[in-house]
């Protein structure tokens, strides 16, 4: 019985605390009551202003805009309530209509609320939708006829639609400032603020100089990378002219070349997406037949050198090497050009 009774007394503060529109103390009533409606349900009998509590609760929650904690709170109750109990459903439906955006109809159901609990709720569950309203429309519009903005807003009259544009805007629970909205009696027309404090300023000058910065970067890795092969191509010459001249055998030809076939292969794929990803359209597409030519002999299989076959294929090696070192040229020259047009960018922003 002394349970029972400290229950009811949580109750009464938690309607006080309505009335007296201290939502905190509500919020804290309800915690408390949470634990006489669900952990001691074995042995408490059920309490005739259960349920009413509960749907406060939950219309307390999504006129707070707090959509995860409604469903939470929904949880914990008996799925034969959620429809038959009127005080629940109610809140349900409500819930619905928002995620349908209907706020037409949670505003029809105004006539169908009972109790001046519930009423307070309702009132500020209203003001919240008319705020997202309201900032949505100072998005799509630039003014809008006063009795269509009323109408939208959900306002009676005119008066109300001025009093509500005077209001302080609210910003993250936070009242930052007014709306800014301008009126024109005459022409019975309102005018949304078109000023928006929430735009993000672009660091222009930062943006530019991180790119140029990037891009030489970029054009470092290609140096870097034409230069090694530069010097690669003409000792694989000379390798091969030692094979002519038998100043060294094919094993250890093809042993001493092969260790340099992939790392090459691998360096042109990283520089040819490094090129792809930097928007270079012009460098990558000078890389592409470089890059097709080495898949293609890689799924062949023909990309290492064979001591069996390297007396008959040496001629295409050697070709091969010097139109490489030509490529290599070429790309070195365009790089070069390429990091003058950057280093000028550079000095006249």
């Amino acid at each position: 019985n002394m349970i029972f009774s400290v229950g009811e007394i949580l109750e009464m503060g938690a309607y006080y605390s309505i009335r007296t529109k201290d939502i905190g103390s509500f919020e804290r009533y309800i915690s408390q009551l949470n634990t006489y409606y669900h952990d001691l349900a074995s042995i408490l009998p059920p309490s005739p202003q259960m349920y009413p509590l509960i749907a406060l609760n939950l219309l307390r929650l999504l006129s707070q805009n707090r959509l995860s904690d409604f469903h939470t709170a929904l949880e914990v109750i008996d799925p034969e309530q959620l429809q038959t109990n009127q005080y629940i459903k109610q809140a349900v439906d409500l819930e619905q209509y928002l995620m349908e955006g209907s706020y037409n109809k949670v505003w029809n159901t105004r006539s169908t609320v009972r109790g001046e609990e519930f009423m307070f709720f309702y009132d500020i569950l209203i003001n919240t939708i008319r705020d997202e309203i309201a900032s949505c429309s100072e998005k799509a519009y630039d003014s809008l006829p006063l009795q269509d903005a009323s109408t939208l807003l959900f306002l009676k009259n005119t008066q109300e639609l001025l009093s509500f544009a005077q209001k302080a805007k609210k910003h993250i629970n936070v009242y930052r400032k007014q709306r800014g909205w301008k009126v024109h009696p005459g022409d019975q027309i309102i005018y949304f603020g078109s000023e928006d404090s929430d735009a993000v300023e672009i660091p222009q000058e930062q943006i530019i100089t991180q790119t140029l910065t990037y891009a030489r970067e970029l054009e470092r890795i290609v140096c870097m990378t034409v230069l090694l092969y530069n010097f690669q191509g003409p000792f694989i010459v000379i390798m091969f002219s030692d094979l002519e001249c038998d100043y060294i055998n094919p094993i250890d030809l093809c042993n001493k070349l092969n260790q340099f076939v992939l790392p090459e292969m691998a360096t042109h794929a990283f520089l040819f997406f490094m090129l792809l990803i930097n928007g270079s359209w012009i460098a990558m597409l000078l890389n592409l037949p470089l890059v097709a030519y080495n898949v293609r002999k890689v799924m062949n299989n023909q990309h290492m050198y064979d001591a069996t076959e390297i007396f008959r294929t040496l001629s295409v090696h050697k070709k091969e090497c010097f139109i490489k070192v030509a490529f290599y040229l070429v790309v070195s020259f365009n790089s070069f050009l390429k990091s003058v047009n950057q280093v000028l960018m550079c000095a006249f922003t």
